[in-house]
């Protein structure tokens, strides 16, 4: 009885995620996308142009770049999935993995002296 209630309730919710999502869906697409972009100039501007992944051989920033880049090209395939809401989280948490990169990157970075 207990599980049919866990299970009901979690079920409700994700209904409930899936139709604010379906309402919202033009919406937050162009945010995640923008946001995306400015990760790229973040982590281009910081790392790549002072050089601190040439020199230090630090590939965190690498890695992040690559999450971003894989995050935008799912957004830009036609692949129909753009308005399903596990396609979205997908994307989402590709571009928190590449922003965790980044912030241990800046504290990498501000710990051993910057350029």
């Amino acid at each position: 009885m207990l599980t049919k209630m866990k299970v009901r309730w979690w079920k409700r919710i994700w209904n409930r995620c899936e139709a604010c999502f379906l309402e919202q869906n033009s919406i937050l697409w162009p945010h995640l996308s923008r946001t995306i972009n400015l990760l790229v100039i973040v982590n281009v501007s910081l790392f790549f142009l002072t050089g601190a992944v040439t020199r230090q051989g630090y590939y965190f920033p690498l890695i992040a770049l690559c999450l971003l880049a894989a995050a935008n090209f799912l957004i830009l395939l036609p692949l129909g999935l753009q308005a399903r809401l596990p396609f979205y989280s997908l994307v989402m948490i590709l571009c928190l993995l590449a922003a965790w990169f980044l912030g241990a990157s800046i504290l990498y970075w501000l710990k051993h002296g910057g350029p």
